[in-house]
């Protein structure tokens, strides 16, 4: 059984993601496969290059996360043209990895479930939720940005209403870490009913 877990920047569901981790279950990070075909896949890097010029590798020839960061967010289009490139190599990639798990139910954590389509291959979505404001103040405090900046990246993603009429199970992520922890633990209950 495949469950997809989302939910906007700041919302939690790396947190959500790797307490499941802790309980046992096996977890697929979107991100991290992305970040491991920027380095390994000559095919990407090339797609990369050819679509938005040498400058967005590094000095090793591999996609610059912060480069491809710094395009993506800068405009619809570009948020548009690089998923256009990427998604198809990581699907691909995650594919390969569930196949290799004998759980009965495995996690896929991505921030762009809901618009990359990816969510169709899933059997269910939990969405991690948390308000605006709170999701600015999480990311300010983590990554040190501004303000612009994380409201440049949340007008990128997809509208958090649009995501919770698309979500089978909705996590609010308001509180502390320990009651993320109860509620996704509760969660496991009816899953593990599923």
């Amino acid at each position: 059984m495949r469950i997809g877990i989302t939910g906007g920047i700041g919302s939690g569901k790396t947190l959500a993601s790797k307490y499941l981790e802790k309980l046992g279950y096996p977890v697929i990070y979107a991100d991290g496969v992305a970040k491991e075909l920027y380095i390994s896949s000559k095919e990407l890097k090339k797609l990369m290059a050819q679509e938005f010029g040498k400058g967005i590798l590094d000095s090793q020839g591999n996609v610059s996360r912060e480069n491809a960061r710094r395009i993506i967010f800068s405009s619809k289009t570009n948020t548009k043209r690089v998923n256009s490139i990427v998604h198809p190599f990581v699907i691909k990639e995650i594919d390969k990895l569930i196949k290799k798990i004998k759980d009965r139910i495995v996690f896929i954590e991505t921030a762009i479930m809901l618009e990359s389509g990816y969510s169709n291959k899933m059997d269910y979505i939990i969405l991690i939720h948390a308000n605006k404001a709170l999701r600015i103040k999480r990311v300010k405090a983590r990554d040190g940005i501004s303000t612009s900046i994380i409201n440049n990246i949340i007008s990128q993603q997809m509208d958090e209403r649009e995501k919770m009429k698309l979500a089978d199970f909705i996590v609010c992520n308001t509180s502390t870490p320990a009651d993320l922890r109860k509620s996704i633990k509760s969660l496991l209950k009816i899953i593990n009913r599923l």
